[in-house]
């Protein structure tokens, strides 16, 4: 967060839906006020209005989404400043969207907030590339829920024998199962020798039957999986051509253990410019992973973590504690290892997930890798996107057809 001085001239921007309320402030105390609308031709007068008003500043809460426009309207022709609604709450009482305009131009006038850190416009666009990534991640997982539910739902009981049903050999036998093909049949079709060894446990896992309405939706489910993998692979294409610009710190943040290529790219994506953050602690409580403090009477006492802040960036921090937790043993495991024993698991995961973002901003600020024990330094290889291997199986299939470049 940035601290600002008092100006002459500030705006104030009360942002909706569908209208913006406007008030320039003057340093005499007078002010004036217009409404505009959010349309392209309303955000062109509001900007016009602004320069014309020799406003040095606009102050607007961050409203859900509308803040974008007249933001983006605006950063080129004058300093734009973002907060949050909960530090500048106006009085109870009379409230109009005039007067919290005329509000947001008194304190802007003022200096009277602290403003929220917005990236530039090409960090903005990577953190879209990443979060929407990671969506449509959660949205394929759904889809392989929902059939590891009807299967098991069926009584058959494959996650139980095959470590991963969505891999290739599990791949042929569910779509064995939907095709209406025998068990012996299935079973011929599998090839993997580690697949084998379990044959009789594999025939003794499909004990039930698939309905018709079960077959449609496992179909369905499958069809979405196949769309879902295409749009994955195009965005983390359109990701390593961001990252090949920076790929010095790519490999910084993933010599990290517990951090490979996609979670580097949504820290480097969330944190944007690392300079914008005063040191660790800073960059922990824009992450919403500081505890709350409540003082009162000389007497302090800490609570949960905040919360507020970048949830990407803290769920894949929390996300990468984990994996340090359960992986090998190395310093941080060890420091997990020393919380858990005095505060339990929830509370060293907090605890780690914040260690190694206090580390990540020590290595980025001096553009150093971190070195393990042994002195190494890991090294990560943009990967080369190519078809998934569950693509390949369904279009082999016929469920689903497929160019030769593995497309739709």
């Amino acid at each position: 967060m940035a601290v600002v001085s008092p100006c002459e001239y500030s705006c104030g921007l009360d942002v909706h839906k569908s209208s913006i309320s406007a008030a320039v402030y003057r340093s005499d105390g007078s002010f004036t006020t217009h409404r505009f609308s959010t349309l392209l031709d309303g955000l062109t007068a509001l900007r016009e209005w602004v320069v014309e008003n020799r406003c040095e500043r606009v102050l607007m809460e961050a409203t859900g989404v509308f803040w974008i426009p007249p933001y983006m309207a605006l950063e080129s022709s004058v300093e734009v400043y973002v907060v949050n609604p909960l530090s500048i709450k106006y009085l109870p009482g009379r409230k109009t969207d005039t007067l919290d305009a005329v509000w947001l131009a008194e304190i802007a006038l003022n200096g009277m907030f602290k403003a929220s850190y917005i990236p530039p416009r090409d960090v903005r666009e990577f953190r879209e590339l990443t979060r929407t990534h990671r969506k449509l991640v959660e949205e394929r997982t759904a889809h392989k829920n929902r059939i590891h539910k009807i299967l098991e739902r069926s009584g058959i009981r494959l996650s139980g024998v095959l470590s991963d049903i969505f891999g290739k050999s599990g791949l042929l036998v569910i779509t064995g199962l939907i095709e209406g093909k025998p068990i012996e049949q299935i079973l011929a079709t599998l090839h993997d020798s580690r697949i084998l060894k379990k044959r009789d446990a594999i025939e003794r896992a499909i004990c039930g039957d698939l309905g018709e309405n079960e077959v449609f939706i496992i179909q369905q489910s499958l069809e979405s999986i196949k769309h879902v993998n295409a749009q994955i692979a195009q965005y983390e294409e359109r990701i390593l051509r961001t990252l090949a610009r920076d790929e010095e710190s790519l490999q910084i943040v993933t010599s990290v253990p517990g951090i490979g290529f996609k979670v580097g790219a949504v820290i480097l994506a969330e944190i944007g410019n690392i300079r914008q953050f005063d040191g660790p602690k800073n960059l922990v409580s824009w992450a919403g992973l500081a505890p709350t403090v409540y003082e009162s009477a000389g007497k302090t006492a800490h609570g949960h973590i905040t919360k507020r802040g970048s949830k990407y960036l803290r769920t894949v921090l929390i996300e990468t504690a984990q994996v340090i937790a359960n992986g090998k043993p190395n310093r941080l495991k060890q420091f997990f290892l020393r919380i858990r024993a005095r505060k339990g698991y929830k509370m060293a995961i907090v605890a780690l997930a914040r260690k190694v973002l206090a580390l990540i901003y020590h290595l980025l600020i001096n553009r150093e890798r971190y070195l393990d024990e042994a002195g190494t330094v890991k090294t990560v290889n943009l990967p080369k996107i190519r078809p998934n291997r569950e693509m390949d199986v369904l279009a082999h299939h016929k469920l689903i057809h497929f160019s030769s470049k593995g497309s739709p």
